[in-house]
């Protein structure tokens, strides 16, 4: 008797396994993937709008390149000029000057390399837009190949 139920449980793992893996070739499986991947890729682009002063006086540290740091904000620097450059950040805040003049005042007097995210513009945006793109290519050829390969299969 027990060895009719572990057949009977044999046979239902591959059933099941070989069940995922037509899901998993098919062509819907990919595209659903490819979806949800490219709206994952949205949302977390988004960055919503900062209401108060500190939070806008964190976003700010957080993204300003301290002058005299390897590729750190002036929030994880303890160098005299990021404490400094900080004091300085949180003074224009609260005199009422915007995100973008803040970031413009600091790349004037630090050059284009002081913040720590992209300009939107020139070579940032191609260092941000090859590699997704070069992902995304592998990734429709890696479904086009699974999709011809399940097509020879099915046509034996």
């Amino acid at each position: 008797m027990s060895t009719y139920t572990e057949t009977g449980t044999r046979s239902e793992t591959r059933l099941a396994v070989g069940s995922i893996l037509a899901v998993l070739e098919s062509r819907a499986a990919w595209v659903a993937v490819a979806i949800v991947a490219l709206v994952a890729l949205g949302i977390g682009s988004v960055h919503p709008t900062q209401a108060g002063p500190s939070a806008r006086i964190a976003y700010l540290d957080s993204i300003i390149k301290c002058p005299s740091c390897v590729d750190l904000s002036i929030a994880q620097s303890d160098a005299p000029v990021a404490v400094g450059l900080r004091t300085e950040v949180a003074t224009w805040v609260r005199s009422g000057l915007s995100n973008g003049r803040i970031e413009q005042l600091v790349v004037a007097r630090f050059g284009e390399d002081a913040l720590l995210v992209p300009s939107g513009s020139g070579v940032d945006t191609l260092l941000w837009a090859v590699p997704v793109s070069l992902v995304g290519g592998a990734c429709l050829l890696l479904a086009h190949y699974l999709w011809r390969r399940r097509r020879l299969e099915v046509s034996r």
